[in-house]
């Protein structure tokens, strides 16, 4: 039988969604593209923002297009935070849980490989949902298989401690919990063995790994970059508190461990960063990133940014624009303000209109748009390692791949090159693209 997962938002449900898959795979069900016609299809949901939740809620329509006797799973953080309200859409058969998501495989088994009670499709929606907020221990498994990717995400922390007023993390995935330091090596190890050229640690709250331990984010990062095999380590996202003297040390110092940091904002204004619950002042955000670019060498710098949260004056904007100004950012995402159901935020009035955070939202785009063009230029004629990926650029055709500090880059070359790291000159860069050269 064949299955098809479809997965929106974050890098820790590319996990998630890989993590499935192996076990599908390993009850000898085939996993397809998420376009194709399957006898199941898994949504892996997001609930950032509102377009998350429409997406989420169209993918279900999508894979009913396809098949419209298809099984149904709906599961992710819009499952998990809101499993009344999905369990109402049209041709869904299964909300499933966060905490649940490992019993995928049992459940797809039981519901079309059980012949003594057969599955009947418009039966009523079932709601499978664990209580995320008990005390658990951390569960993973090692995936070899990332959807045809050449990069391995490889989760080992979830859940989240903080308590920001505008986010819904801590209730769609529980109270921060690490994985050992052992078993994130031998999945590691793993991933490596099966020829993966990049290993990207991902985590809801990343840096706080080993906190619930009493160990260190930094040390852990050592003992991953200090295995053997040709492989390079990129951290995904990590709040600016987190960042000690150890891990831009071993940025600075160790090849392997990408020169990239995406650092959370969020805002530059003191006012809003408190309203929003935020653990840092607009200071300490430019201390932390400060001394990271002065002691990283070629640093690429990402962060999100939201626009028009409740009470952002015009006065906070422009600190926020003028912080955003000072650093030398690649890329933000930018995100405009909008109310989620279960935050504290909720309770506040939204009083930001919206052609205002439509502004807002224009301006630092373009702003970033021009600061990451004088970057890329500024590394015209350089050599940098680029992991050239298995699918082509699909406007030019040739092979695309990122640098080390995430740039993007396309070149001319041969299929044998894909998944292999190599060294490339950058050549050109517009606006929209960068083109190097093999060396």
């Amino acid at each position: 039988m064949k299955i098809a997962c479809v997965t929106l938002g974050c890098r820790t449900n590319q996990h998630d969604t890989a993590e499935m898959q192996t076990l599908l795979e390993q009850e000898g069900f085939s996993i397809v593209n998420g376009k194709e016609k399957a006898d199941a299809y898994v949504i892996n949901t997001c609930t950032v923002t509102q377009r998350s939740d429409y997406s989420s809620r169209l993918a279900v329509k999508k894979s009913l297009a396809i098949n419209p006797d298809a099984l149904v799973v709906f599961t992710g953080c819009y499952a998990q935070m809101n499993p009344q309200e999905a369990s109402k859409l049209n041709g869904l058969d299964i909300v499933l849980g966060n905490a649940d998501k490992l019993e995928i495989a049992n459940l797809i088994k039981k519901k079309l490989l059980n012949p003594g009670l057969p599955w009947v499709k418009n039966a009523g929606t079932e709601i499978i949902m664990s209580d995320i907020h008990k005390k658990r221990i951390f569960r993973t498994i090692p995936v070899q298989n990332f959807q045809g990717m050449t990069k391995a995400f490889i989760k080992i922390q979830t859940g989240c401690d903080e308590k920001c007023s505008f986010c819904t993390v801590v209730k769609a995935r529980g109270k921060s919990v690490s994985d050992s330091r052992e078993n994130i090596i031998h999945n590691i190890q793993q991933a490596i063995n099966s020829g993966f050229k990049e290993i990207t640690l991902t985590g809801i709250n990343l840096g706080t790994w080993g906190m619930d331990r009493n160990e260190t984010f930094s040390s852990l990062v050592r003992d991953i970059v200090e295995l053997s095999g040709d492989f390079r380590v990129r951290l995904s996202s990590i709040n600016p508190m987190e960042i000690d003297n150890d891990l831009i040390r071993l940025m600075a110092e160790t090849k392997k461990l990408c020169s990239h940091l995406h650092i959370p904002l969020q805002s530059g204004d003191d006012t809003t960063l408190k309203s929003m619950r935020r653990n840092y002042s607009r200071d300490q955000y430019l201390e932390v990133t400060q001394r990271a670019i002065n002691a990283i060498p070629g640093l690429g710098l990402g962060a999100d940014v939201i626009v028009g949260f409740p009470g952002e004056t015009e006065e906070a904007f422009e600190s926020t624009r003028n912080l955003i100004e000072q650093l030398p950012f690649s890329y933000l995402h930018v995100f405009s303000y909008s109310p989620r159901r279960g935050t504290e935020a909720h309770q506040i009035k939204d009083d930001v209109p919206g052609n205002i955070k439509k502004q807002r939202n224009h301006i630092l785009s373009q702003l970033v748009a021009q600061k990451s063009l004088k970057i890329r230029e500024s590394f015209l004629g350089q050599q940098e390692t680029v992991l050239l990926e298995n699918q082509r650029d699909m406007k030019s055709g040739w092979l695309k791949g990122h640098t080390g500090n995430f740039i993007p880059v396309i070149l001319e070359g041969a299929d044998s090159l894909k998944n292999s790291l190599v060294p490339v000159t950058l050549q050109e860069v517009s606006e929209h693209q960068v083109i190097g050269c093999l060396q």
